[in-house]
């Protein structure tokens, strides 16, 4: 992999932006490519300056067409079974990074890249986005661990089991994207997700990830009471004058 199929730039403070940069091939994810986005990624959970990441693809007419297959192809089957598994570990990375996550997922997304959206905290698309999850044509099985978090239970029935493509509109009304962009600036309106999450204080954001992770398949009560014992100990309130600077010099003001 060249060092220029994955670019890195800082469109606004605090936000880092991560574009696969493989139009050829509508930015198909070789092993080295996801290898690059988890390095970078782990350098960016220790950099302050970083407070939300954007996905994106290059170009107009993909976020990305799934994994490499030309480079499958040339794998042996011992080696194709590795990558498997080092692939798997990749994506656990991914979703549990620490640090909010948006893809701006503008034209198709299938199968590996489709696992890269769901994967991410915010999924924003347009007009052109479309979306498939390939795995049941090959005999496969994805996100059944996760999709119907998002969608619901029949809605992730149908797309799993039939793999059909689902364009923007439509998965914007079923949940699977979070924000649409109806002007078509599928890239723009992510920026302005992030810029809006980069200026919340960045210990309460992380938290708010951890404890949405965390939270499935566990009681309500459970989640309430770890919810609250997070707030109590790890994000440590601040004093109530502090805290509501705005409000209380608004009431100074009338007074």
């Amino acid at each position: 992999m060249t060092s220029r199929e994955l670019l890195e730039s800082s469109p606004a403070p605090g936000v880092l932006q991560l574009t696969l940069n493989r139009p050829e091939v509508h930015n198909a994810i070789s092993l080295s490519l996801q290898r690059a986005l988890d390095e970078t990624l782990t350098r960016a959970a220790c950099d302050d300056a970083v407070r939300v990441v954007v996905i994106a693809g290059s170009g107009e007419r993909a976020f990305s067409a799934g994994y490499d297959l030309q480079e499958l192809a040339a794998l042996s089957s011992d080696a194709n079974l590795e990558a498997m598994l080092e692939r798997e570990e990749l994506l656990w990375r991914y979703l549990e990074f620490a640090k909010p996550t948006i893809a701006a997922v503008q034209g198709v997304s299938y199968g590996a890249g489709t696992l890269l959206a769901v994967c991410s905290d915010l999924r924003v698309g347009g007009s052109s986005t479309q979306f498939t999850v390939t795995a049941a044509k090959y005999g496969g099985a994805n996100l059944t661990w996760v999709l119907d978090t998002l969608i619901g239970a029949g809605q992730t029935r149908d797309l799993l089991m039939t793999s059909r493509a689902v364009a923007g509109d439509e998965a914007y009304r079923m949940g699977l994207l979070t924000r649409y962009a109806g002007d078509g600036d599928v890239l723009g309106t992510a920026l302005e997700a992030a810029a809006q999450i980069a200026a919340q204080p960045p210990e309460a954001v992380r938290e708010i990830k951890s404890l949405l992770l965390a939270g499935h398949g566990k009681d309500l009560r459970s989640r309430y009471d770890r919810e609250n014992a997070i707030a109590r100990t790890t994000l440590r309130p601040r004093p109530i004058g502090d805290m509501f600077t705005e409000f209380f010099g608004a009431r100074a003001g009338t007074d």
